[in-house]
Parts: structure tokens; C-alpha cells; sequence
């Protein structure tokens, strides 16, 4: 009956979290629009901040709740997610990203994955690994303030503005409420059912709180607004990074499992790579359509796989 309770709890928990985050996304969305800011820039900040959202809250709330494997599972399983299964569904439509993109903005990207590989090996975060996170970010900033469009008049009325501020409000306090009350209840699934705090942060939390990327890939994909889907990917998977670990650097002196190394770092790595690669091939020639599919296949298989591999259905890893 308790186990039945805390499914069930869970399950409202992440869904008020989704629901949040789409309604902080839409919002979000529609402020920047009225601002005249470009695509690759909405997508690197508002919706990858905004889809972020959900991660960084969890993580904040696992952290206060001294659980804080439950944030590094939690990142490391969101990153592997939007790379492996969102970018994955993206490539049977993306096929060119415009000339336009900066690829500068995959020097953060990487510069972080780095930074964060180097700092897992060693299974905590010191002070000076948290600055250099901090320094990213900072870097980040400054390639965003190159991205940003001209802005343009603002296009929606007084009404509409404090409409969507509104809703932006709403949206984030159910951000914080649910991600609060998820992390307490996948503790208790977790205990319940006898597996680890750090397996259903990777698979359960990682994917619920990746849901929101997901919904704002597809409707960016049918809207044919292909550098926000970029955008979206690359400014997540730095957000996730340079905002929660140096949180934990600075203000926690956990250990971390060590099976976040020896298991999760190897797929994240050879996605990491893969992506980089791809997206370093879409500046330069477009894609055929079969490439794309095989590409959105192989990338979906192997999330997958790693689920599998988690579930101790399959052992790769």
C-alpha cells in the first residue's frame, strides 16, 4: 500500500513539475518573442533555461535534502537523455542547421563536459572545480551577448505582457513545489522496492525532468524552428552543469557513488562526442534524409540500451 502511495505521489509530483515547466516555457517563449530575439538565442537561453528548470530545481531540492547523489544522478541522466532521445527525435527533421549558428557556442559545451569529467573522477567537488564551472558560465554569457538579435518594437500589448509575466510566475512556483516533492517521493520508491537513490535519479527523475525539452523539441520541429531545437540541446546540458555543481562544490563535501563513474561516464562521453561532431557537420553540409534516420535511430537505441543496462537487463557498461 505505501509502495502503491509513493507511485502514485510520485507521479503527481513530476507531472505538477512538467506542468510548470511548460507553462514557464510558454511564457518565456512568448516575452522573448515580443522582444524580437532570435531563435538560436531563445533556444540557448529562455527555453533551455526554462526546460532546464525542472533539472536545476530537483537538484537544489536533493542538495537541501542532503541526498545529493540524487543531483549529479539527476544531471548526468537529464544530459544523456537530451543528447541520446531528444536530439535522437530531432534527427529525422533536422537535416541543416543554418550558417548562421555560432559553433562558439559548443566551447562552453564541451569546456563544461570536461571540466565535469575531470571533477567525477575524483567523486566530489572541490572549490576550485566550482569556480571553473562559475567561469564557464561567465564565458557562456559573453557568447550569448554576441548571439542576441537586434530588439526589435515590442508587439503585444500591456495586457498581454502582464499576462504572460503572470503565467511565467505561476509556472515557477509549481517548478519549486514540484520538484521538491518529487525528489522526497523517488526517495521513497527508491527505499521501497530495495534499488538505489542514484538508479532512479538517472532513469525515473532524468527522464521526467527531461520531458519538458522533449515537448519544446517537437514543437519546435513542427514549427521548422530548427536552431531553437539546437539551442535548446547545447543550452540545457551547460545549465545543468554550471549551475548545480558548483552549488554542491561550495556548500556540500559529498562523496559521490562511484558507479557514476565507472558506469555513466562512458555513454555520456561518447555522446557528448557524437553530438559535437554531428552538429560540426550540419554547419558545413546538409544531411540526407536516410543519414538523418539512421542517426535518430542509432541515438534512440542507444538510450535504450542504457536504460536496459541500468535495469541490469543488459550489461554493456
Amino acid at each position: 500500500m505505501n509502495m502503491f502511495l509513493n507511485i502514485s505521489l510520485l507521479i503527481i509530483s513530476i507531472a505538477t513539475l512538467v506542468f510548470g515547466a511548460e507553462r514557464f516555457v510558454d511564457a518565456s517563449s512568448k516575452i522573448a518573442r515580443d522582444f524580437g530575439i532570435s531563435d538560436l538565442f531563445v533556444g540557448l537561453t529562455v527555453v533551455a533555461l526554462g526546460t532546464s528548470a525542472p533539472e536545476i530545481f530537483v537538484a537544489l531540492s536533493s542538495i537541501v535534502n542532503s541526498v545529493e547523489a540524487v543531483a549529479i544522478g539527476t544531471i548526468v541522466g537529464s544530459n544523456i537523455t537530451n543528447i541520446a532521445l531528444i536530439f535522437g527525435i530531432s534527427c529525422f527533421a533536422i537535416n541543416q542547421i543554418k550558417k548562421s549558428f555560432s559553433l562558439e557556442s559548443l566551447i562552453p559545451f564541451l569546456l563544461s563536459f570536461l571540466l565535469f569529467l575531470f571533477a567525477l573522477k575524483d567523486l566530489k567537488f572541490s572549490l576550485i572545480e566550482s569556480l571553473g564551472f562559475i567561469a564557464i558560465l561567465f564565458y557562456f554569457l559573453v557568447i550569448l551577448s554576441k548571439e542576441r538579435s537586434n530588439v526589435n518594437q515590442v508587439v503585444s500589448g500591456n495586457s498581454d505582457m502582464l499576462k504572460n509575466f503572470i503565467i511565467l510566475l505561476i509556472g515557477l512556483v509549481l517548478l519549486v513545489v514540484g520538484s521538491n516533492f518529487t525528489v522526497i517521493y523517488a526517495e521513497k520508491f527508491a527505499l521501497s522496492i530495495g534499488i538505489s537513490e542514484v538508479i532512479v535519479s538517472l532513469t525515473i527523475l532524468a527522464l521526467g525532468t527531461s520531458l519538458p525539452e522533449l515537448a519544446a523539441t517537437v514543437s519546435a520541429i513542427f514549427k521548422g524552428k530548427n536552431q531553437m531545437v539546437i539551442g535548446n540541446i547545447i543550452g540545457s546540458n551547460i545549465l545543468n552543469l554550471v549551475i548545480i555543481v558548483p552549488i554542491i562544490g561550495i556548500f556540500s563535501s559529498a562523496i559521490m557513488p562511484i558507479e557514476l563513474w565507472e558506469r555513466d561516464s562512458s555513454p555520456l562521453i561518447i555522446l557528448t562526442l557524437a553530438f559535437t561532431l554531428i552538429m560540426l557537420f550540419l554547419s558545413r553540409v546538409q544531411m540526407p534524409k536516410y543519414l538523418g534516420t539512421l542517426l535518430g535511430l542509432g541515438f534512440i537505441s542507444s538510450y535504450m540500451i542504457y536504460v536496459l543496462n541500468l535495469s541490469n537487463l543488459v550489461s554493456i557498461f
